[in-house]
Parts: structure tokens; C-alpha cells; sequence
């Protein structure tokens, strides 16, 4: 999505234009390279920035500036640090919960009911990576989440987080080595399927602010084997990865990749080349993106 703009806006078309003049690369090609990053974009958008008569606005449009900055060799805000505060918080729009089945929809709204969770309606999902680590068995060990928020209005001091187990169990995961926050509350759905927990964060942010926080999720005894990996975002994500290393003694015979939204579901075959395999998004939600992964007997 884009705005028109007025002189105030001018400096980043005139950074754009310097920046793509000195590179000595073409708008197509730049249009092209943007595609092959995961960062659709239409030949019109970019010359409207470039000229300065539109500029982005929204997460969609706000990745690929990110993706030019990359592309173009600029450091990270160079274009982007020059829209106006407006533009770069753009709108927000209403959090919907990513989950199709009704029972995990309707649990998750009664788990978050019972954490007493701080409406997210002012949460922008900025970046998100999600390092998972296979065990020699070919189930998932530990996870490492990294997630880069900004609030759009307001102060946001605390984020919930849920999960889902393969099936129903009397265990719950462990979120362990909080950075930039710690575990406030836990609570654990009684349909056994669904658990929840309310991360605090060391420094509230304000409108406009960021923070950036990382935790460790791992699995005691008795929780069940999981052999997928997801991550769910409720509203429209700058940046989504998820990175599945898996143990040299457990390498898969299948692997798959989905995507899952209220209007498509979508999935491919993927090779393992190396132990790893990853999936990135960029403006991507509200859905579900995930790799999961198999054994032949």
C-alpha cells in the first residue's frame, strides 16, 4: 500500500534515486531481483517511489524497501529511516486468530481469557526467525525464537504467546532464557491440546518504538513428539523464517513446506540439502507457515 506524499516525504525518492543512479542498475532489474527474494512488487509502485509521488507505507511495502536496501547494498534504514513517521507505522489491522479448526480457535481465545492478555491490537510483527533443532530421534529438541515488535499506539508492556501440541498431553513446553523479558504467567488449556504464557517485557514501548526479544522453547518428558515447525502471526508480518537444522543422524525421507490463510492452503515438496532446510515470508499474514518432516519405516 501507498500514500501520496508531499516535499516532506521528497528525501526518500531522492535517496532512492541516488541510490539506484550510483548502483547503475535498472528499475526492471531491480524489480526482478526484488521478485526473487520473496518481495513481490509492481513496476508502477517502484516508480512512483522513485519519483517521489508515493511512498510505502504498510508491511508489505515497508519489506521491500527493506529488500532494496539489501539489494542496492545500504545498510538497514538508509531508505527506510527517511519516511515520515506515518509511513513507516502505517496501518494496523485487527488481529485475527490464524488457527481454521474451530477448537483451537475457540480455546485459544478462552486460554487467552484466562492469562488476562493485554489486547494486541496495536502490535506490528516486524521480524520474526524461528531456529528449530531436530534431535537424533527426528523430533524437535529446542527452538529458539527471535521476534523484532513495534507498537503502533500506545504502550505495550507484555506479549502472549500460544502453543499447540501434536495432540492432547498433560505436559507443556518450557520457555526458557527470556532476553528482554521474562515469563510472567502460564497457563495450560483443560482440553490438554492448547497452553499459553505472558512474556513481560523489560521496557514497555511506545508508539513508534521497537523492541527486540528471544527465548528458548524446549520439551520435557512426556510431551509428544513433534516433527513440524510453525509460526502463527495473527496480523500481516514484515518478516517470517523459520530454519530447521536437523541432526546428522536423523536426516528426513520427505520434508514439506505449507501456507496456510482463510483463502488458500498451500504445500511442496522440499530436499534437505546440507541438514537444513528454511522458509521465509515477507508481508505475509494472518496464517500459518510451517515445515513439517517424515521417516519411511
Amino acid at each position: 500500500m501507498t500514500e501520496r506524499i508531499d516535499e516532506q516525504g521528497g528525501a526518500f525518492a531522492a535517496a532512492l534515486r541516488a541510490a539506484i543512479s550510483e548502483r547503475g542498475v535498472t528499475l526492471a532489474r531491480l524489480r526482478s531481483q526484488l521478485i526473487d527474494d520473496g518481495n513481490p512488487v509492481s513496476m508502477a509502485t517502484l516508480s512512483y517511489w522513485r519519483s517521489g509521488d508515493r511512498q510505502p507505507e504498510g508491511p508489505q511495502s515497508l519489506s521491500v524497501v527493506d529488500g532494496i536496501e539489501d539489494r542496492l547494498g545500504l545498510h538497514r534504514g538508509h531508505l527506510g529511516g527517511l519516511l515520515r513517521a506515518s509511513a513507516r507505522l502505517g496501518t494496523v489491522a485487527p488481529p485475527r486468530l490464524p488457527f481454521d479448526e474451530e477448537r483451537e480457535q475457540r480455546e485459544t481465545e478462552e486460554t487467552l481469557r484466562e492469562l488476562r492478555a493485554a489486547p494486541q491490537d496495536a502490535l506490528r510483527d516486524l521480524s520474526t526467525h524461528v531456529t528449530v533443532s531436530v534431535g537424533a530421534a527426528g523430533s524437535v529438541e529446542k527452538i529458539i525464537m527471535r521476534s523484532l515488535v513495534q507498537s503502533t499506539k500506545g504502550t505495550i508492556s507484555e506479549l502472549p504467546l500460544i502453543d499447540v501440541a501434536p495432540i492432547e498431553t498433560d505436559a507443556m513446553s518450557v520457555i526458557s532464557d527470556v532476553v528482554g523479558g521474562h515469563v510472567d504467567r502460564a497457563y495450560q488449556h483443560p482440553g490438554r491440546l492448547l497452553s499459553g504464557v505472558v512474556i513481560a517485557l523489560d521496557e514497555p514501548i511506545e508508539t513508534g518504538a521497537t523492541t527486540l526479544f528471544e527465548f528458548t522453547e524446549t520439551f520435557p518428558a512426556g510431551y509428544p513428539p513433534r516433527q513440524s515447525a510453525w509460526h502463527a502471526t495473527s496480523r500481516p508480518a514484515r518478516e517470517a523464517l523459520i530454519w530447521v537444522r536437523f541432526h546428522p543422524d536423523a536426516l528426513p525421507s520427505w520434508c514439506e513446506e505449507y501456507i496456510e490463510t482463510d483463502d488458500e492452503y498451500v504445500s511442496s515438496m522440499r530436499s534437505v540439502r546440507g541438514g537444513s532446510v528454511h522458509l521465509a515470508r515477507h508481508g505475509f499474514g494472518p496464517g500459518v507457515i510451517g515445515i513439517r518432516w517424515g521417516y519411511d519405516e
